[in-house]
């Protein structure tokens, strides 16, 4: 009777910490880190600013407060900014991202975490803003507050490189692959 006892404690403990490190997996980001300033390269004459899809990846390596592996952007012409990464449990554990309690969520992910975000552009008094659609972890959605640092954190970097040209947007056009804002 005490054996039946013990395993169903056991087994309700179990299920409880799974609930609990699943709703903690949804706060696993923290802040960007905006320290660094991208390379985008403008083409053509000083009317036109071009970011292309090696651009973005290159943003989000430099942004990003852990270190991200094979990343993939893909720009489309409904101005959909796609964007997945890999980053390891590792690294995720020796960044800030993760504080104390967290850190016990993470056992539960697979050493190799799926990192995915989708985000719209659009520019408005002459600066460049990004609104994330979706940022998820693993499938996890990471929380508003999070999404919303790294949309600004990203379109602070690009709206810094093009005051540093003096280029000021007034439109963005869509091309598969590539953004191209007009002055």
């Amino acid at each position: 009777m005490q054996e039946e006892k013990s395993a169903v404690y056991t087994v309700i403990l179990g299920v409880c910490l799974l609930l609990c490190l699943l709703m903690l997996g949804n706060m696993l980001m923290g802040r960007a880190d905006t320290g660094t300033a991208p390379a985008a390269p403008e083409e053509g004459d000083a009317m036109e600013f071009h970011i292309t899809e090696d651009d973005i990846a290159s943003v989000l390596t430099e942004a990003l407060p852990f270190p991200v592996e094979g990343t993939a952007v893909k720009i489309s012409r409904d101005g959909t900014i796609a964007v997945t990464a890999a980053v390891t449990r590792q690294a995720l554990t020796k960044s800030n991202l993760v504080p104390g309690k967290l850190r016990t969520a993470l056992l539960f992910l697979p050493e190799r975490c799926k990192l995915y975000g989708a985000w719209s552009a659009a520019v408005s008094n002459g600066k460049l803003s990004l609104a994330c659609r979706t940022i998820k972890l693993e499938g996890f959605a990471l929380p508003e507050q999070t999404a919303q640092a790294l949309s600004d954190a990203f379109a602070a970097q690009w709206n810094t490189r093009m005051e540093q040209r003096d280029f000021t947007p007034q439109t963005i056009q869509w091309q598969d692959g590539e953004a191209v804002l007009l002055g």
